[in-house]
């Protein structure tokens, strides 16, 4: 991903969805795994996500931080679609779509504390 691109991605979120930094430390994070050599079609807006290195790392390193990701939308399973599957980023509930927009998903029954 090229800079222009992923500064797309931080106009979008602002910052990273688990800690709130605004530091070069942020990554972008897919929502549903590529894996080894994936599909590109995973590279969409709407899967891709902000996240700071420490977390990216623990999404794919601790099995405790990624049930907590499950539960926020910051990692997907197979079958979810990222468009139709809320994502929580700091600042609330959100949609995400494939032209770097997101909606607010009022009434969400998860708070992150």
């Amino acid at each position: 991903m090229n800079k222009k691109t992923f500064q797309k991605f931080i106009d979008r979120d602002t910052c990273c969805s688990h800690c709130g930094t605004t530091d070069d430390t942020l990554i972008p994070q897919h929502r549903a795994n590529r894996g080894m050599g994936g599909s590109r079609a995973l590279d969409r807006p709407s899967n891709i996500i902000v996240l700071c290195s420490a977390a990216n790392f623990m999404l794919e390193s601790n099995a405790r931080f990624a049930d907590l990701g499950r539960k926020f939308g910051w990692k997907l399973e197979r079958h979810q679609v990222p468009e139709f599957t809320p994502v929580y980023m700091g600042d609330g509930w959100w949609l995400l779509d494939n032209d770097f927009n997101r909606t607010p998903v009022p009434n969400h029954d998860i708070e992150y504390f």
